[in-house]
């Protein structure tokens, strides 16, 4: 409803002035009450495409890219982050598909370099945070702070736990000689109380310096094995009592307790039979084989490369793993026994840059992410032929990716 109302000239001023001129009018508008929801939201719902989707982390583009399984396309990008400003630095991502809801690590990075493999990841002050989003539109759920510098991030079968390592470099620098304050911690989290606000903090259980790759054990994930690039052995942490001895157990002789290591485990993988993990070192460029029964690593299995290993994919029978290396890029189909050391190499020069970490899907073919230069290159995301590594399909994502979690379609 509008009301206009209407100021005549006042004798004085008609007396003060040669003359009057009529006055502009004063609008006065009401409005009715707003019955609608104050905040809508607007987000399209995701449709997960038939065949799947892959879920990708751009750590320098604040993004999550979404590949087609079927296809290899990127068919969606969506924002990720709690500052739409600085680079929250999306690192690693778990999926709870039954629970619709993933899981991101933001590592906050800083741009000045710094030791090991990723010079721009490990060096910030920043407290880290874990966000959980919903799978069908990315809406944030709730988050959870961390230590600085969270690195991988795996979740329970069952979807109630999830567990993040940091990879905290400067925390080793601050503390030289000093190994028990230069470890970093592992965070506990119980999913279902991640909140938008208030959720329960997690529980932090010091493991090792630098710690990164985590596998858990299944289906009870009770256990977590974890990576420690600064201490050159491979971690034992009892989740379900977070007073209990950490288990260290070296990669292979003489283990650096420096902080500066001479093998460098970075990436843990688990076999399909939960029996052996694959642990990639990349100061000493070589795989090695961690029985879980007995707690010791393979010497007779150790696998050495020209290039530097990252994160590997187990076939589906467990007998070969695909390795993705850097400087020289390349990826590396090789049998993980002694008397079976046939292997199918495949050179990227100039189609994939910094091949980071290879997921293998049975019915799709294998999927390699490539870093690109982290700054100004977009990455990509390779689809190969699973027996001879020739690309089927490649699509462009944002910068520096290095995460690829699979989701299942959704059941007709």
């Amino acid at each position: 409803m509008v009301i206009s109302r209407f100021l005549g000239c006042s004798l004085a001023a008609a007396a003060a002035l040669a003359g009057c001129s009529e006055p502009e009018p004063i609008i006065e508008t009401h409005y009715g009450a707003y019955e609608g929801d104050a905040y809508p939201d607007r987000r399209p719902e995701l449709a997960i495409p038939e065949g799947g989707m892959g879920v990708v982390t751009d750590s320098r583009s604040d993004t999550i890219s979404l590949i087609s399984l079927a296809t290899g396309e990127r068919f969606g990008v969506h924002p990720v982050g709690r500052d739409p400003v600085t680079i929250d630095g999306p690192h690693h991502v778990a999926v709870d598909a039954p629970g619709n809801a993933l899981y991101v690590a933001l590592s906050y990075p800083v741009l000045a370099g710094t030791i090991g493999p990723h010079a721009t990841h490990g060096s910030s002050t920043m407290a880290g945070y874990v966000q959980k989003l919903a799978l069908d539109d990315m809406r944030v759920l709730g988050q959870v702070r961390v230590e600085p510098n969270p690195g991988d991030i795996v979740i329970s079968e069952d979807g109630s736990r999830v567990v993040v390592s940091h990879y905290d470099l400067k925390r080793v620098l601050d503390n030289p000689g000093d190994i028990e304050a230069a470890r970093s911690s592992l965070a506990v989290i119980d999913a279902h109380a991640v909140q938008p606000s208030g959720s329960t903090p997690p529980t932090l259980i010091p493991v090792c310096m630098a710690a990164h790759g985590i596998v858990l054990s299944r289906p009870d994930a009770d256990r977590a094995y974890v990576a420690c690039y600064g201490e050159d052995a491979l971690a034992i942490v009892d989740l379900t009592d977070p007073d209990a001895e950490v288990k260290r157990v070296p990669v292979g002789p003489s283990p650096s307790l420096s902080g500066r290591p001479s093998y460098g485990p970075y990436a843990a993988v688990m076999s399909p039979d939960q029996k052996t993990i694959a642990v990639s070192n990349t100061e000493s460029r070589d795989v090695r084989f961690f029985d879980v029964a007995s707690e010791t690593f393979d010497e007779s299995r150790t696998m050495p490369f020209f290039g530097v290993p990252y994160f590997v994919a187990w076939t589906p029978d467990g007998s070969r793993i695909y390795v993705p290396t850097q400087v020289p890029d390349a990826i590396t189909l090789v049998g993980v026994t002694p008397d079976d050391s046939a292997a199918v190499a495949r050179q990227l020069s100039g189609e994939c840059f910094r091949p980071h970490l290879a997921e293998l899907d049975e019915e799709h073919g294998l999927f390699l992410v490539c870093e690109g230069d982290q700054t100004t290159t977009p990455g990509k995301v390779l689809r190969l032929d699973p027996g001879t590594l020739e690309t089927l399909s490649d699509a462009e994502v944002g910068l520096y990716p290095d995460a690829f979690a699979r989701v299942a379609a959704e059941a007709p």
